[in-house]
């Protein structure tokens, strides 16, 4: 914790659906469940989630969306036997090389701003746009680290919910989990980077007057950022 204030600060959201994913994964990538090998049911899955079934479903496509799992309607779900997107997922294994890791959501992160900017947006989108930069703001002025990584992750899980791209927002949830831990452990040095704070106001401004070039450079500048600070 780098500072202490009494000051309350809403409760970092998160999609339902990529946490389920996330457990999902995190059961493949650790060997639980092996290539080849089917996944219980639907329903069984639901109900040990204790998700509904919309939830479980989109959580399978991000996941089938990436190549992890291969639903077969009528069959059954069984993990890949070959990982077509393997190399994007390195985020999920420890060997993989942190700035491999920040490569990827580089990649990703620039071309979901730039979508993000080009669609059009609900009034509440918007809002809850700005929402979640003000949201990052307070968790800096709070000082924890877990709170301050989760904010920062959930705009931009945001920001790529608005570009309205399936196989996007998965790889970009997949990202966030690999560069979570690594972003943690640099919480303080990234939180006070005002260069940082500018280029999320940025990307934000970006987005509200739809110039996608903007929104793409400013998304870029900001995963390279968080993927050089030093430790």
């Amino acid at each position: 914790m780098w500072r202490m204030r009494a000051d309350l600060y809403p409760a970092a959201r998160r999609p339902l659906a990529g946490q389920v994913a996330d457990q999902i994964r995190r059961r493949i990538s650790t060997g639980d469940l092996r290539p080849g090998q089917r996944i219980e049911s639907s329903a069984k899955l639901a109900k040990e989630l204790q998700v509904s079934m919309p939830v479980l479903r989109e959580a399978l496509a991000a996941l089938s969306y990436i190549g992890l799992i291969d639903v077969r309607h009528g069959v059954g779900i069984f993990v890949a036997r070959r990982w077509p997107a393997a190399r994007l997922l390195k985020v999920s294994h420890r060997r993989a090389r942190r700035a491999e890791l920040h490569e990827m959501r580089t990649t990703i992160a620039a071309e979901v701003a730039a979508r993000a900017a080009s669609r059009r947006r609900t009034e509440r989108q918007e809002l809850d746009l700005h929402l979640l930069l003000q949201e990052r703001h307070r968790s800096v002025l709070a000082g924890e680290p877990v709170a301050f990584v989760q904010a920062d992750l959930d705009l931009h899980a945001f920001v790529a919910g608005i570009a309205r791209s399936p196989l996007h927002a998965a790889l970009e949830r997949m990202a966030a989990v690999g560069v979570r831990t690594d972003m943690a452990g640099r919480a303080r040095r990234l939180a006070l980077d005002d260069d940082l704070d500018r280029l999320h106001r940025t990307l934000v401004e970006a987005i509200d007057a739809s110039d996608a070039d903007a929104a793409r450079e400013a998304a870029r500048a900001i995963a390279t950022a968080e993927g050089s600070a030093p430790d």
